[in-house]
């Protein structure tokens, strides 16, 4: 126990993954020899530049969409930001109060940018999910208006690691379009979380924007991408240059991007292999803690879930004090969503809307990732039951 003790085991890859050595490699001469700005006319900028369109390339091979249907953006929140606040703006030349409909369980910054929305004179309707974390597309067509311009619902949650039927809603929303002779509504779903478990082609998806993040997939952080179909128009957010075809202004930084590419690249090789490995110990950690603890609920969907998540609650123990005591025995692990506004500790919303409330604040959320091993499994098992035990006694 005291070797384990002294070696840090890291149980939050959901909040940020370790940058594959192969990608750090790949980053390294852009930043002090292929430093030059993309824009310059310079042999050295000119070269830079075709790298970053050979970057987009194959991003854009890896989502099945056109290269010019890929920006570059500082991360998942400006993605989504983009996404949400870009098609608003673009919309209101054609619809009246714009009309936003976001999932009960969506990460803070689709939240907080639908929230924008309303107080830039739109409207906003929650689709709620049940008690696995699903939404219902029934609910959704009750939700839908002739001037709803987006649906933004994320293809699998952060926290309680549930699986949305993404493709079942963009059918709807493509039908309901041909039915009202519309372009609207678009569907957006933020895939941070899943490149390293799903496909997150747009067209298998049925979506017509997609969020990712470099900082979930292996990548460095401070670089994302939206992804956006073909024919959909937004506006830019950041104003400036006119860089990424006049959307998204500002001098690209080819290290961030050349990582991001290759770790996106790299997750979706190993996808499948690492999705049964890690199925393998979330079942056994479940499995382990149900039977020190039956106490314990484990949160979110049985069979539709991503296999590096579990959702544990321990009715009448505070998360706040697990986690810190976990900590102290070297074991890092979360209570939800590591982007909170301020970084503080408090009740999960996520668990809350699942009709759990009671047990907002007593939520751990454990992530798994490709370092996780059975040993540090087995052993953040020991601890957990032991600290929840010894306070349940």
């Amino acid at each position: 126990m005291n070797r384990l003790r002294n070696s840090k085991i890291y149980l939050d890859y959901t909040s940020a993954t370790p940058v594959l050595p192969e990608v750090r490699r790949a980053m390294e001469k852009y930043w002090s020899q292929d430093f030059y700005n993309p824009s310059a006319i310079y042999k050295e900028g000119l070269r830079v530049k075709e790298e970053i369109k050979e970057c987009r390339a194959r991003v854009a091979r890896a989502l099945r969409v056109a290269p010019n249907g890929i920006i570059f953006t500082s991360g998942g929140t400006e993605s989504d930001n983009l996404a949400i606040l870009g098609l608003f703006e673009a919309s209101k030349k054609k619809l009246k109060q714009p009309h936003i409909i976001i999932s009960a369980i969506e990460h803070p910054a689709v939240v907080a940018a639908a929230q924008e929305v309303v107080r830039r004179g739109g409207k906003m309707s929650i689709l709620e999910v049940n008690e696995e974390g699903i939404v219902s597309v029934e609910t959704l067509k009750d939700l839908v208006k002739k001037n709803t311009f987006l649906v933004s619902v994320g293809l699998a949650n952060g926290e309680i690691g549930t699986i949305q039927p993404i493709s079942k809603i963009g059918r709807f929303l493509s039908q309901f379009r041909k039915e009202h002779a519309s372009i609207y509504p678009y569907l957006h779903t933020d895939a941070s979380q899943t490149p390293s478990y799903l496909n997150v082609c747009l067209d298998s998806l049925n979506t017509d924007l997609l969020t990712l993040d470099g900082s979930k997939i292996y990548g460095p952080k401070g670089i994302g991408i939206l992804a956006i179909r073909k024919g959909v128009k937004i506006h830019p957010i950041i104003l400036g240059g006119g860089q990424e075809d006049g959307r998204r202004s500002g001098t690209l930084n080819l290290a961030l991007v050349s990582g991001f590419v290759l770790s996106l690249e790299k997750v979706q090789q190993h996808r499948e292999k690492e999705l049964l490995r890690l199925e393998v110990l979330r079942q056994y950690f479940i499995q382990s803690v149900c039977k020190c603890l039956p106490q314990a609920i484990i949160n979110g969907a049985p069979k539709n879930h991503l296999p590096n998540i579990v959702s544990v609650s321990v009715p009448g123990i505070l998360s706040e004090f697990i986690l810190l005591k976990l900590d102290q025995f070297g074991v890092m692990v979360s209570v939800g969503s590591a982007c909170s506004l301020d970084g503080r500790v408090s009740g999960s919303p996520v668990i809350s809307a699942l009709g759990k409330k009671d047990l907002a604040e007593s939520t751990l959320r454990f992530s798994f990732g490709r370092l996780t091993t059975l040993n540090e499994i087995k052993y953040a098992i020991k601890i957990f039951c032991l600290i929840c035990n010894y306070v349940i006694k």
